[in-house]
């Protein structure tokens, strides 16, 4: 059985920094114009990229959506490591065979995480600079680039996020082809089951249960 291998494996130093610079350079931006704001500040959008919802400039309002992008990859990176974390669940016998489709399994997780992480850093950093675009005056040209920006990048998320799923189902059908599927014939931990819904295991490599 393969020992689990460290979250460094997954990734790459310009790939990090490119998230960190992302992540981090909207806080700076914002509180560079956080005392020219108006007292109104946008809070919720349309699809048209209007404003829906203004509300009173504090702190929170100001920084609302930087914030929700440390959380966001935050989760990421949790759910990335508890993935990169599972084990083989083949026999000692065929391990050796099963390691290089395992393998591609949980890099193809792992890189299914990291989409969601580049386009959740880029689109959020984007939609942060609209609490400026959309406040001030002399920057509101800015905000119809912004929109389409973030409409862009939820796209390619999307995209993205459907390329790695049906891989995942391949290697998925491939992998039980050649082995079979004990895991499949095992009840899922209820404990590891939240809200009834969201399933979630760090010594289990599956990305949906059933």
């Amino acid at each position: 059985m393969p020992s689990p291998q460290p979250l460094r494996a997954y990734t790459n130093i310009p790939f990090e920094i490119f998230i960190i610079v992302f992540t981090v350079l909207p806080f700076f931006v914002l509180a560079y114009f956080y005392s020219v704001l108006p007292d109104r500040v946008p809070l919720f959008m349309k699809l048209s990229g209007e404003v829906a919802v203004w509300t009173e400039k504090t702190p929170l309002s100001v920084f609302r959506v930087p914030l929700m992008a440390v959380v966001t990859q935050v989760v990421c990176i949790l759910m990335k490591y508890g993935t990169v974390q599972s084990k083989a669940i083949a026999p000692f016998e065929i391990a050796i065979e099963q390691t290089k489709l395992h393998e591609q399994y949980l890099s193809l997780n792992a890189g299914l995480w990291d989409w969601f992480r580049w386009t959740v850093a880029f689109k959020m950093s984007v939609e942060s600079l609209d609490t400026i675009f959309l406040s001030l005056e002399r920057f509101k040209f800015l905000s119809r680039p912004a929109f389409i920006i973030t409409a862009i990048a939820a796209v390619l998320g999307v995209a993205g996020a459907l390329f790695y799923a049906y891989r995942l189902l391949v290697v998925r059908r491939e992998m039980k082809e050649k082995f079979g599927d004990a895991k499949a014939q095992e009840p899922v931990d209820t404990r590891h089951v939240y809200g009834g819904v969201l399933y979630f295991n760090p010594s289990d490599s599956v990305l949906f249960a059933s």
